[in-house]
This record gives C-alpha cells, sequence and structure tokens, in this order.
C-alpha cells in the first residue's frame, strides 16, 4: 500500500522512476533540451526553452517559404530549396503537433513507468516469465539505437551544410550563386546579401542552430513514437509466453482463474494504451509520411540535377545521401515499429489458440474466445486512420516518392 501510494504522488509530480529514465536517457536529454520533457519542478524554464525553439523554427520555415516565394520562376533553384524545406516544414508541423498535445504524451509515459514499477515489484505476470526484462530492456534498446544513430546522422548533415555555407561565405567575391549562401538551400530573408556581410553571418548562423534544433525535434517525436510502441509489443511478448505458461490444475483451479484474470486485464490495458499511442500519433504519422515522400522526391531530383551539372562529388553525394539516408530510416522504423506491433497481437491470439483450453472451464473459454475474436483484429499505427504503418506499405511510400520523382524530373527538364 506504501509503495503505491509512492507510485501516485511520483505520478502527480510528473516524476518517473530511474529504470524508465534510465531506459530512455538519451531521449529524455532530447526531450528536456527541447522544452517537452513533462516535468513539472522547472515547468517555467521548459516553457521559455520550448518558445525560444519555437520561434528558431518559424525563423527557418519563414526564410524557406521566402526563398519559395522569389525563386519561383526558377524551377531549378525551386527544386533544391523544396529538397530541404518542404520536410523541415514538415517537421516543424510535427514536433508543433506533438508538443500541444502534452496530456497524451504524459498519459503514455506514465503507463510506460507503471510496467517498470510493475517489474521491480515482481507481479504476477512478471513473475511468471523469467525473462521479461530482459525482454523489455531489448526493446528499448533498439528505440536507443535508432536515437543515436539519427543523431549521429544529423551531426554529419549539419556540419557539412555548415561548412559548405561559411565557404561560400569566405569566397563571395568569386561565388556567382549569391542566392545560395545560407546553409538552408536558396533561402531568403529581406536583406542585401551583397552589402550586409556581418548580417548575412549571422544569418547563416542562426540557420545552423535553427538545422540543430529541427534535427532534435524530428529526434524526440520520432524517438518517442518508436519507444512506446516497443514497449507495447515488448508487453503483447511477455503477456504472450505468460499464456504459453499457464497449465491446467484440476487439484487448483482457482491458480489458472486467477491467471486468465490478469491475461484478459492486462490484454485490455495494453489496448488501451494503443489506442491511446493511436490517438497521439495520428496526425503526426500522416505528416511524417508525407515528409518522408518530399524529401525523397526532392533530395533525389536535386540530387540528379547537381550531377548533371557539377558530376559526382564527394560534397554533393555526401549532402543529399545523408538526408536520403535519414528520411529512408525514419520512413522504416515507424513501419518496422507498428509491424511489430501487429504481429505481437497476433501471436497472443495464437498462443491462446495453442494452449489446453479444451480442459478449461465453460467460463474460462469464454473469457478466451473473447481475447481470441479481439486478438483477430490488427493493433494497428494508421497515418490519419487510413494509411497503416507496416512494412508492406513501407514499400508504397518507396514507390510513390519514385512516381513523384519521375514526373518531376520530367518536368525539370523540358522547363530546362
Amino acid at each position: 500500500m506504501l509503495e503505491q501510494s509512492k507510485v501516485m504522488i511520483a505520478q502527480e509530480n510528473h516524476n518517473f522512476s530511474n529504470q524508465f529514465t534510465t531506459a530512455i536517457c538519451g531521449l529524455r536529454y532530447v526531450m528536456i533540451y527541447l522544452g517537452v520533457w513533462p516535468g513539472q519542478k522547472y515547468q517555467n524554464l521548459y516553457r521559455f526553452i520550448w518558445f525560444f525553439h519555437l520561434a528558431s523554427l518559424i525563423f527557418l520555415a519563414s526564410g524557406s517559404v521566402g526563398g519559395i516565394v522569389v525563386l519561383r520562376h526558377d524551377i531549378n533553384k525551386l527544386i533544391n530549396n523544396l529538397s530541404m524545406s518542404s520536410p523541415m516544414i514538415l517537421i516543424f508541423c510535427k514536433w508543433l503537433t506533438f508538443s500541444l498535445r502534452q496530456k497524451l504524451c504524459k498519459k503514455l509515459m506514465h503507463s510506460m513507468d507503471e510496467d517498470w514499477v510493475n517489474l521491480r515489484k515482481d507481479t504476477l505476470i512478471y513473475k511468471s516469465v523469467p525473462d521479461s526484462k530482459r525482454l523489455i530492456t531489448n526493446h528499448y534498446q533498439a528505440s536507443t539505437v535508432f536515437v543515436y544513430t539519427f543523431l549521429i546522422v544529423a551531426t554529419i548533415a549539419t556540419i557539412n551544410f555548415a561548412t559548405d555555407s561559411f565557404l561560400s561565405l569566405s569566397n563571395r567575391g568569386n561565388n556567382t550563386d549569391q542566392d545560395n549562401l545560407l546553409p538552408m538551400p536558396y533561402s531568403w530573408y529581406p536583406v542585401d546579401y551583397n552589402r550586409s556581410g556581418y548580417i548575412v553571418q549571422f544569418l547563416a548562423v542562426a540557420q545552423i542552430i535553427s538545422m540543430v534544433t529541427t534535427f532534435l525535434a524530428t529526434t524526440a517525436v520520432d524517438g518517442f513514437f518508436v519507444a512506446a510502441i516497443l514497449h507495447v509489443s515488448s508487453q503483447l511478448k511477455i503477456l504472450t509466453y505468460f499464456v504459453e505458461g499457464i497449465a491446467y490444475r484440476p487439484s487448483h483451479p482457482e491458480h489458472y482463474r486467477i491467471e486468465i484474470r490478469e491475461m484478459v486485464k492486462r490484454h485490455q490495458v495494453l489496448l488501451n494504451v494503443a489506442a491511446t499511442l493511436q490517438e497521439f500519433y495520428r496526425l503526426i504519422a500522416l505528416q511524417h509520411v508525407m515528409a518522408c515522400v518530399l524529401a525523397l522526391c526532392f533530395l533525389e531530383c536535386s540530387f540528379l540535377m547537381e550531377l548533371q551539372e557539377n558530376g559526382a562529388s564527394k560534397t554533393i553525394l555526401l549532402k543529399f545521401g545523408l538526408f536520403a539516408i535519414g528520411s529512408l530510416e525514419t520512413a522504416f522504423i515507424y513501419c518496422f515499429a507498428g509491424n511489430s506491433l501487429i504481429n505481437q497481437g497476433y501471436a497472443l491470439g495464437l498462443a491462446i489458440y495453442s494452449s489446453k483450453w479444451y480442459n478449461f472451464e465453460r467460463s474460462i473459454n469464454l473469457s478466451l474466445s473473447i481475447v481470441m475474436i479481439r486478438a483477430q483484429k490488427p493493433i494497428e499505427i494508421s497515418a490519419a486512420n487510413v494509411f497503416p504503418l507496416t512494412l508492406e506499405n513501407f514499400t508504397v511510400i518507396v514507390k510513390v516518392a519514385a512516381s513523384y520523382l519521375s514526373t518531376l524530373r520530367a518536368y525539370s527538364m523540358a522547363e530546362a
């Protein structure tokens, strides 16, 4: 009773167990830096940090939109601008949607933290599955690998863009393309680039800071999605092992009744968590799919145009290759995580069917039948409730991006 009171007090104060915060330490630091960590102790500081990053993203988006307006008659420069501006504007929308749904984020975090607390308390289900801690830890390690991998790719890409920008600024006298001096390709601000040297340098530094914010924002949004969905998958896997271990004991009928009751209650809890995750990410997933399609389309088109004009240099390969890899990585991990959740839901139904249900009482079999019927319906996370995140649909994303690329390439060559 005392332990339960401590957990309730911790949740009211938006604190979490050490096990949970340690499992998502990398993601937690990113969320704190962006001011979206659900902590009450430093709420005013988090709010100030959040507004700072909001202004930073608005600054970057305004420069991109300005470039689209100014360069709308030059198809090649416009495509170069859209190769970076379109996904970054959608990333800004993702981050804003994520920030404005903090109640759902807190609800999911408390559900995840409660599972870690129950694991420590060694409740019935976790006690019956000795590998519970290893299963949960492995799933969290997968999300951690995703976060750190994306951070490494984003860091290399930012350094590359910053280096190109500073080289362009240092050779401004010999640079004939005055529209491409800033790190964001062909962005525009109401400044005379030929006269305002220090202002242009300030804009370049500000854009680099804004790009770092953009990369960290998408890392936080995508990283939390991967951590949450893999957490639910791990819980379903533990529940599957728990069902496989339920044995019929005629001498102790009350024992397996308790186990079946716990299984049904736990399955309903996990379904509710998955429903919350779907509600939280349905718009974000749609924005993410759109960002991946547009990024792949415009990046590859810009890459082909650069190859045609300047040849296959290492700078061009690094510049466009990293962002294409990042877009594919995030699209794949979204679909992989969603597919994993669907498979674990089906596996639970198969485990119930494979159990010795024919030895149980009729009332117990009725409960098992209800769970089996529900398990036949896939536990999907979908974009806007219409596009399920599965590995099959990952190929659809790539095919759509390739189709748009061929259309855009033909249009740009016709205009040239």
